[in-house]
């Protein structure tokens, strides 16, 4: 899953640990978000729960 970092803009991706670690989070409480720290300058980009949600892959881990 590729995102973009909010503060320098550098796009990533994150792994499959981190895309399991973000679905768990968000199947426990549904107003939380996670926390994508940028390998460039190390800040994190807060992602929400819509943003699994508009990914057909990650939609199916968080429908199970």
């Amino acid at each position: 899953m590729q995102i973009k970092c909010s503060f320098c803009g550098v796009p990533f991706s994150l792994t499959q640990e981190q895309i399991a670690e973000a679905v768990a989070i968000y199947k426990n409480d549904s107003h939380a978000h996670f926390d994508a720290h940028c390998p460039k300058c190390r800040r994190s980009t807060k992602l929400a729960k819509k943003i699994f949600e508009l990914n057909p892959l990650t939609r199916k881990m968080l429908e199970a």
